[in-house]
């Protein structure tokens, strides 16, 4: 991995846990900036692997609460569950046909318009309970789709908590490969222009975001922007097109599956903004 990738990386990652003054950030060694990178992607695994628990949690709320409108009046709500609750509904059912088939066979016996009323009632009585059992069929299947999403949402998080347990294991490795010096150097000049110009950076990005606050965007989403105008405007250090490419796949490793394509976005909004935009822009 080449050593402004790793220390793109580094920056990000300390963003938040590094001093802002440039004096004190000149003072951190690789060392430190390795302790912030590694605490950070610890914090966000522990926050992951919380969600994620609590998110169980309500699935399982509810899949066992009970729902007043799968309930016979004689039920207690705090015992009885949906499924108890519909198979009570569809003996119900069973009960009021068989009244039906009773009523069908004794009618020879019968006045004519004491079986008619006898069965227009009967009739109704059952198609009362049938809306009442495709209502508790509708529920159990709102709840259950809602289920599916929770537990999606925990299989997400517990992937990019797994994910980031294994971005800080291999973190010192990665920093051994490369070339310490290179890497130290850049990451620190990364965030001392971040630092120094965040007023304006933060500007420029909320110029630039379509329906959003730029405070209301995630810490990491924030910060790849950030750091993206520090590397098109500020360092020059790339050309343009790389550094939003570069963002591009920070989003990808360390955001939301749709990170990506909206820090692409921004960033391409950014750079039509710029006053020397033809100058920057890919003739391709």
């Amino acid at each position: 991995m080449q050593p402004r990738r790793i220390a793109r990386e580094l920056a990000l990652l300390g963003a938040n846990q590094l001093p802002t003054s440039a004096a004190k950030l000149s003072e951190k060694q690789l060392e430190d900036l390795l302790l912030a990178a590694v605490r950070a992607l610890s914090e966000e695994t522990s926050e992951m692997l919380s969600t994620a628990a609590a998110e169980i949690q309500r699935s399982d709320r509810l899949l066992h609460e009970s729902d007043p409108l799968l309930l016979t009046e004689t039920e207690d709500p705090e015992e009885v569950g949906g499924s108890r609750s519909s198979s009570s509904r569809i003996q119900q059912i069973q009960r009021q046909l068989k009244q039906l088939q009773t009523a069908l066979g004794g009618a020879n016996a019968q006045p004519v318009q004491a079986l008619h009323s006898e069965l227009v009632g009967l009739t109704q009585q059952a198609q009362v309970a049938l809306s009442n059992a495709s209502q508790s069929l509708d529920h159990l299947e709102k709840r259950l789709n809602s289920v599916r999403h929770i537990l999606d949402d925990v299989v997400h998080l517990t992937q990019g908590a797994v994910n980031r347990l294994g971005t800080a294991l291999s973190m010192p490795e990665l920093l051994h490969i490369a070339q310490s010096r290179e890497v130290r150097a850049y990451a620190l000049q990364l965030l001392t222009a971040l630092q120094s110009h965040k007023e304006t950076i933060d500007a420029r990005l909320q110029a630039a975001l379509v329906g959003w606050q730029l405070q209301r965007l995630g810490r990491i989403e924030r910060n790849i922007l950030r750091l993206a105008v520090v590397e098109m405007e500020i360092l020059a250090s790339n050309p343009v097109k790389v550094a939003i490419n570069e963002a591009v796949e920070l989003a990808k490793k360390y955001g939301d599956p749709e990170s990506a394509t909206f820090i692409n976005g921004v960033l391409r909004r950014v750079l039509d903004s710029s006053p020397t935009a033809h100058l920057s822009r890919d003739p391709s």
